[in-house]
């Protein structure tokens, strides 16, 4: 699999969480508010969440199709 192919995938992996986040923002920012969080606290718990997910699969990704 060439470099540009899994920049690729990878772009497209994390455009495509970026953008359902965006689209679940207000439920879950409500529901971590309802915690007692700030919005801007449950705003960076969830972006922490996305990236981690993200770097997540992104090496888990890798880790398999170096190996094959």
């Amino acid at each position: 699999m060439g470099r540009k192919l899994v920049l690729l995938g990878f772009w497209l992996l994390g455009y495509a969480l970026g953008f359902f986040a965006w689209l679940v923002r207000a439920p879950v920012l409500s529901f971590f508010m309802s915690l007692g969080l700030s919005q801007e606290t449950a705003g960076a718990l969830i972006t922490g969440f996305a990236g981690s997910t993200v770097m997540l699969v992104a090496i888990i990704l890798w880790s398999y199709l170096s190996s094959s």
